[in-house]
């Protein structure tokens, strides 16, 4: 991969982290859930739902964020952009849609099937 789209990669990955670590700061700095106790069993159903999915999606983030940081360790290594299984080069496309995916299509689709299979 050439030297300019490796920095336009970086520079992307490097962004969506810094946006990563804005929400969690942010998450941590509101008070997403007064517990007082406080309103009826409806409303304390829809504040314990809304932090279920605002811990989930925090923890969706997490994971994100690990992606990217392996995707960055990738770019200092010189591998990214690489199927970690058949080593063969990722289509550009695809890694401007998705800069964290470790997989060329084939590769993913055979591991999508074996999950199905094994779900």
């Amino acid at each position: 991969m050439k030297t300019q789209e490796l920095q336009f990669f970086k520079d992307l990955l490097l962004t969506q982290r810094a946006e990563i670590l804005n929400k969690a700061d942010s998450f941590k700095t509101e008070s997403v859930v007064e517990s007082t106790g406080q309103g009826d069993e409806g409303d304390l159903a829809v504040s314990e739902l809304s932090l279920s999915l605002t811990l989930r999606l925090q923890e969706r983030q997490t994971q994100l964020l690990q992606k990217i940081d392996r995707a960055l360790g990738k770019i200092e290594e010189g591998s990214f952009g690489l199927c970690e299984q058949c080593e063969e080069p990722l289509n550009i496309n695809r890694l401007k849609a998705r800069p964290v995916a470790s997989l060329c299509i084939s590769c993913k689709e055979e591991q999508e099937s074996r999950e199905r299979v094994f779900a």
